[in-house]
């Protein structure tokens, strides 16, 4: 169950890599839309996995926590805004908004992936 969501969620983390980054050097396309849906479904995944672990073995901070729920609320929203980018004609103001706050947001879900990486070192060596 751990492994299949650390698997995930660095699955999560190439793909939000590659389209976060790509994007902003290639410009918004339809390809960049489907491998962030991938990263969001990997997200999506890991952190129903790491939930039902946690449900099992012990509850997550509460720090970790609040990251981790609002970093899969701003990548889903950060989804949704690519999509809008991509299926509007002329989109070209949404797509200046997505890269506006697509590092915003992508440094926050980074955050969060490192404080559960953290978290979950914290709980194996024993220290709360």
């Amino acid at each position: 169950m751990l492994a299949r969501g650390i698997v995930s969620m660095i699955l999560a983390l190439i793909f939000y890599t590659y389209a976060v980054f790509s994007g902003r050097r290639e410009g918004l396309h339809r390809k960049h839309l489907i491998v962030f849906g991938i990263g969001l479904l990997f997200d999506y995944l890991g952190t129903h996995q790491m939930s039902l672990y946690a449900r099992a073995y012990g509850k997550a901070p509460e720090w970790h926590n609040l990251t981790g729920i609002l970093s899969l609320a701003g990548m889903a929203f950060h989804f949704l805004l690519a999509l809008a980018a991509s299926l509007i004609r002329r989109a070209e103001r949404i797509n200046r908004t997505f890269h506006r706050v697509s590092l915003t947001i992508y440094t926050l879900w980074c955050i969060a992936f490192a404080s559960g990486a953290l978290a979950g070192m914290l709980k194996m060596s024993g220290r709360p």
